[in-house]
């Protein structure tokens, strides 16, 4: 979990293992405040950006672990990571 301090933002990242075998990434933020002007101002102008953004970032690291665990499946002995 990422946080920042004094405006106690936090950014989560949970591994959840699936009863497939595979495993879910989850992202979460949390940001306090409250009342209209927040909320519209997180509607206007932070979700948009913020949804493209992680989504990119996302997956990005989904490319990276599929390609990761095909190159480990076929048993090439060497494995390069990023």
């Amino acid at each position: 979990m990422l946080q920042w301090t004094p405006a106690r933002s936090t950014w989560s990242f949970v591994l959840a293992p699936r009863d497939d075998g595979s495993t879910r990434l989850i992202s979460r933020n949390r940001l306090p405040g409250s009342g209209p002007l927040f909320w519209l101002g997180m509607v206007l102008a932070m979700e948009p950006g913020s949804l493209v953004m992680e989504r990119k970032m996302l997956m990005g690291i989904k490319g990276r672990a599929e390609s990761l665990a095909a190159q480990e499946s076929k048993g090439s002995g060497t494995v390069e990571r990023a």
